[in-house]
């Protein structure tokens, strides 16, 4: 019995050492690198944004006028084509055969009007002498004038066979880029039916788009001035998120909302004299409807979306991480306005909250001072992060 009691006394001194080394080694955990940024009020101009579809200014699809067989293309695909330049060539012989049998009618008509000319002459002395009767003289003189019309007739006739002749010859209408040939050589084409070909001049272009009814009586309640500098300082943002250099203006409103949509057509004017944009993308027009003074405006890194609420988080008391609910507002050139939850000042992490959790310690950095160490540094600054990594690890 005694011995049984020594032993346990044993297990039991063993154990409580073992438990005050393990408690003795444990590290205390480090605290978390962040970088943060200070919520700060500003003056912030608000932005309303609109799909837009991008076309040329002039976009001109190339019909033929007369029919026939299409003989020869006589341009390069996709490439610039000055106006007036020949485009395509239409089986051209049945015209000039035209223009020919128009030129031998203005020819016969001519002559037999020159003929009635000189009746007329040599009939007017006479019949002021009395030598020959007057309806005789009247005759010759209707005759003169109705051969006068023919003649007119068939010089109608040789300028219509030329002007026929002239379209088989198809000739670009602008100046511009030209796309694919929509028919092959070869290919009987109809007149006014068949599109050739398409060209576009894209040195400016207009962009659609369709505010609904309530943004645009939002808009007309603006004061004149600010309603004046939206409509000729819009923006254009591309699908790659890069904002187009030059802006754009205004130029059409449509005369009614339509009534399927409840929205209202709008069309923008943007100079693209370098054709960075092209006919067929599509951007968002940004419109700058108000300013926001005084506004909390923090980095859009700092915020986070769950379940359709919006978190930051705090720098709090002895730099232990806080989880924040706030209200957004706009979104402008890459920051959130809060509305609510924020108050000027207060310090919300902006990177490294994927390892931060609520009421851990952190150690706070200002925004970019791990990027400007690593720039200075890039031995150290790599080591630096590699033995910070394995902590968290």
């Amino acid at each position: 019995m005694a011995r049984t009691r020594a032993v346990l006394s044993s297990v039991a001194i063993i154990t409580l050492l073992g438990g005050c080394g393990q408690g003795g080694n444990k590290a205390a955990i480090p605290p978390i690198p962040v970088e943060v940024a200070a919520a700060r009020t500003q003056s912030t101009p608000l932005y309303a944004e609109y799909i837009g579809d991008i076309r040329a200014l002039k976009d001109v699809g190339i019909y033929p006028r007369v029919g026939g067989v299409l003989m020869r293309r006589a341009f390069v695909e996709g490439s610039n084509v000055r106006k007036g330049q020949l485009l395509f060539v239409i089986d051209p012989r049945e015209y000039q055969a035209s223009v020919t049998a128009a030129e031998a009618q203005l020819a016969g008509a001519q002559a037999q009007s020159a003929q009635a000319g000189e009746d007329v002459a040599r009939y007017r002395p006479l019949v002021e002498e009395d030598a020959i009767a007057r309806q005789v003289f009247d005759n010759a003189v209707a005759t003169a004038k109705a051969n006068a019309a023919q003649v007119k007739a068939a010089r109608a006739s040789l300028q219509q066979a030329r002007l026929s002749l002239s379209y088989a010859y198809v000739r670009a209408p602008i100046s511009g880029k030209i796309g694919k040939a929509s028919v092959d050589v070869g290919t009987l084409v109809s007149p006014g039916s068949t599109e050739l070909a398409r060209i576009s001049n894209a040195s400016t272009v207009e962009v659609y788009f369709s505010p609904s009814e309530q943004e645009v009586l939002r808009f007309q309640q603006l004061p004149e001035q600010q309603r004046e500098q939206a409509q000729n300082g819009l923006k254009l943002i591309l699908s790659d998120g890069s904002v187009y250099p030059r802006t754009g203006t205004i130029d059409f409103t449509d005369r009614a909302f339509d009534e399927a949509t409840g929205s209202y057509r709008l069309r923008a004017i943007f100079p693209n004299p370098d054709l960075t944009l092209r006919p067929g993308q599509f951007g968002r027009v940004q419109i700058r409807v108000a300013i926001e003074k005084n506004a909390i405006v923090i980095p859009d890194k700092a915020v986070s979306e769950q379940f359709g609420s919006f978190f930051v988080m705090v720098v709090g008391k002895d730099n232990k991480a806080v989880q924040r609910r706030v209200q957004v507002g706009p979104h402008v050139g890459g920051q959130w306005i809060i509305t609510s939850g924020l108050k000027a000042g207060e310090r919300v992490i902006v990177e490294g909250l994927s390892k931060t959790k609520p009421g851990a310690v952190v150690q706070p950095m200002p925004q970019g001072a791990k990027a400007k160490g690593a720039a200075a540094s890039p031995g150290a600054g790599q080591a630096g992060t590699g033995q910070a990594g394995t902590g968290q690890d």
